[in-house]
C-alpha cells in the first residue's frame, strides 16, 4: 500500500467530514436503488445496469478535459505500470457494476428496504475483513470485541428483516423460495465485494489526488465488465431487449449521476474512517432512506412490517456502536500524544 496513504488517513480533523460523508453515501445508494430497479422493470436489469454505469462513465470522461483530473486519472495508470498500485487494486468498479445488477434485478422482487438491509449485512462481514487485512488507505487493524459485537448486530437485523412476512397471504421470506431467498443472499455477497471496493478506492484517492478520477477508473472497469456480462447474455440466451416505455419519469435516468456522487463521496470518506465504521455509518441513512422510499411506494406493505423495522433498527444501533467505538479509539490516540482530539 501506499506509504503516505497511512499517513493522512483517519486525521482527526477530517473524522466529522468523513462521517457526514459516509451518510450522505447511505442516502444516495438508496435513492440510486429506487432509480435503477424502476429503470430495470422497463429494460431489464443488465440493460439498465450498463445504461446507468454507461452514462456515469460518459460524464466523467468529459470532465477528463479539466487537466487537474486529467492528471490525477494519470497518476492512477502510471502507478500500476510502476507496480505502486496492484493491477487488481483498480478493479473496484467491477463490485460496483454488480452492485447496480444487484439493485436493478433485486429491488423489483424484494423492494428498496429488504435490499439494502441485505446489503449491509455484507458490507459489514467484508468490511471486517477488509480492515483486518489492510486493503485500504489504513494500516490494518485487529478485530476488537466492540467492532465484531457492532456488525454482528448489523448482521443480525439482516436475518430478522430477511426472514419477515411478505405479501398480503403473510407468508414468510422462505416460503417464498428463491424468487425472495436468492436475490436476498446475492445481494449480501455483492455487499461484501463493495466493502473491498471501497478500500481500493480510498488508495486510489491517496495515489491520483482527485476523488473524481477514483470514480472515472471505477466507472471504466464497471461499464467494460457490464458490457462483457451484456454479451454472454447475448450470445447464450435468446432474449430480445425490451424497449422503454413512453410514460417513464425523467429521474429514472440519473442512476449514473448518483452513483458519481456515491463514489467520490466514499472515497473521500474512507481515506480516514476504517471500512467497517465506514460501512455501519451508511447503515443509517440507507435503511432510513429506503423505509421512506418503500413507505411512499404503492407496494410498501408487501414490504414493511414490524420485523423489518425491527432489524433496522438492529442495523442502526450497529452503526452507532462502531461509531461511538470509532471516537473513543480517535480520543485515546489523541491523548496519548498528548493533544485534544478534533472531529
Amino acid at each position: 500500500m501506499p506509504t503516505e496513504a497511512s499517513a493522512s488517513a483517519g486525521a482527526p480533523e477530517r473524522v466529522a467530514p468523513a462521517l457526514l460523508a459516509a451518510a450522505t453515501c447511505g442516502a444516495a445508494l438508496a435513492l440510486q436503488s429506487r432509480v435503477n430497479g424502476t429503470l430495470a422493470e422497463q429494460l431489464g436489469g443488465l440493460p439498465a445496469a450498463t445504461i446507468s454505469f454507461g452514462s456515469g462513465l460518459v460524464l466523467l470522461t468529459l470532465l477528463l478535459a479539466v487537466p487537474t483530473l486529467r492528471r490525477s486519472a494519470a497518476r492512477v495508470w502510471a502507478a500500476v505500470r510502476s507496480g505502486r498500485l496492484r493491477w487488481w487494486q483498480v478493479l473496484g468498479g467491477t463490485a460496483g457494476a454488480l452492485l447496480v445488477a444487484g439493485q436493478t434485478y433485486a429491488v423489483p422482487l424484494v423492494g428498496v428496504t429488504a435490499f439494502l438491509v441485505a446489503l449491509v449485512g455484507g458490507q459489514s462481514a467484508g468490511a471486517l475483513l477488509v480492515d483486518r487485512l489492510g486493503l485500504g488507505p489504513r494500516p490494518a487493524q485487529r478485530l476488537r470485541r466492540g467492532r465484531v459485537l457492532a456488525a454482528g448486530l448489523a448482521v443480525l437485523g439482516v436475518a430478522v428483516a430477511a426472514t419477515a412476512p411478505r405479501g398480503p397471504d403473510g407468508a414468510d421470506a422462505a416460503a417464498a423460495g428463491p424468487a425472495v431467498v436468492l436475490p436476498l443472499l446475492l445481494v449480501a455477497l455483492v455487499g461484501a465485494l463493495t466493502s473491498v471496493q471501497q478500500g481500493f478506492n480510498g488508495v486510489l484517492t491517496v495515489v491520483g489526488g482527485a476523488t473524481l478520477a477514483t470514480a472515472w477508473v471505477n466507472f471504466l472497469t464497471g461499464t467494460l465488465m457490464l458490457l462483457a456480462l451484456g454479451g454472454v447474455v447475448a450470445a447464450t440466451q435468446d432474449a430480445p431487449l425490451r424497449a422503454a416505455g413512453s410514460g417513464l419519469p425523467w429521474w429514472v435516468w440519473t442512476g449514473g449521476v448518483i452513483g458519481i456522487g456515491y463514489i467520490a463521496a466514499a472515497a473521500f470518506a474512507v481515506q480516514h474512517l476504517p471500512v467497517l465504521v465506514f460501512a455501519l455509518v451508511a447503515v443509517t441513512t440507507q435503511l432510513a432512506t429506503g423505509i421512506l422510499i418503500d413507505a411512499l411506494h404503492p407496494a410498501a406493505d408487501d414490504v414493511l412490517g414490524p420485523r423489518v423495522v425491527t432489524g433496522v433498527l438492529l442495523a442502526v444501533l450497529g452503526a452507532v456502536w462502531a461509531a461511538l467505538s470509532r471516537r473513543r479509539v480517535a480520543s485515546a490516540a489523541a491523548t496519548r500524544k498528548g493533544r485534544s482530539p478534533v472531529g
